[in-house]
């Protein structure tokens, strides 16, 4: 299945990196891979429970951060926003 990240999902990946690396060294790397297997995580999810048209929010498991997210065509993962949580 194809993914794709729209430019503000891109530019939240980017923001959260430098975020995470001011908080602590190699943190924003550890974020990268976190979402990389959370995205891992929705495409397999959709395999059993169905593809939803409406967006849709994940919790990130290490990180307090939401992906949101749709899919389009039952063949396309769109992320659309990627959030952190407000302390």
């Amino acid at each position: 299945m194809k993914v794709f990240l729209s430019s503000i999902a891109k530019n939240d990946i980017r923001l959260l990196m430098r975020v995470f690396n001011a908080e602590k060294e190699h943190k924003g790397s550890y974020f990268l891979e976190d979402l990389k297997e959370s995205i891992d995580f929705i495409l397999e999810e959709s395999e059993r429970i169905g593809k939803s048209s409406e967006i849709t929010i994940r919790k990130m498991e290490n990180f307090p951060v939401h992906i949101h997210y749709l899919f389009e065509n039952n063949e396309t993962l769109f992320i659309t926003a990627i959030f952190k949580e407000l302390n």
